[in-house]
């Protein structure tokens, strides 16, 4: 499956209109460690492996801003050429670049998922979500993501990734890096 979403930033008002004639789903706490080798060169390369809640997941970055989501085991071991099970590659190799806990809260509009959340570091957004089965449907799913967020409101409010905000807040050396941005 290929991930298309923005994030956003809506004021209190915008978010809770967008929510009025939501569907609630559910409210979940999620437990994201990414890894990464020491030097980061799977970060700098948009390439993510995440253990959410005991569960690996490979997420690539792709030129459209969409990601391409791996969650099989096999899937991720071939991905990394390695013969270990995911849990011994990564305790062996790789190293924790971020850890972070998330309280979300998961609404449906239409057949378009929200999801609101709360990082532990402070940092707050929304996630505006469709799943699509090929790249040729990405387009298409982007646009009504942006005419949703312009029905609210705040198509111009695009909301910071969650990584790089955690690297500002956390790891402010690594930020000016990744990103070029002095902070002030």
């Amino acid at each position: 499956m290929i991930e298309v979403e923005k994030k956003f930033q809506p004021t209190e008002e915008q978010l809770a209109a967008l929510l009025k004639d939501s569907e609630f789903v559910k409210e979940e706490t999620l437990h994201d460690i990414y890894y990464d080798y020491p030097d980061y060169g799977l970060f700098k390369k948009r390439i993510y492996l995440r253990n959410r809640n005991g569960s690996f997941e490979l997420k690539i970055q792709r030129g459209d801003g969409s990601h391409e989501e791996i969650s099989n085991e096999n899937e991720i071991k071939k991905y990394f050429e390695t013969e270990k099970n995911i849990s011994d590659f990564v305790q062996g190799d790789l190293m924790v670049s971020i850890n972070v806990i998330t309280n979300r809260k998961k609404y449906l509009k239409n057949d378009i998922s929200i999801e609101v959340d709360e990082m532990d570091f402070g940092y707050k957004c929304i996630e505006i979500e469709i799943l699509v089965a090929s790249e040729k449907e990405a387009p298409q799913a982007l646009e009504k993501i942006k005419a949703l967020a312009e029905q609210y409101g705040f198509e111009n409010q695009k909301a910071s990734p969650k990584r790089k905000e955690y690297f500002r807040v956390k790891k402010p050396l690594l930020f000016e890096e990744f990103y070029g941005e002095q902070l002030k």
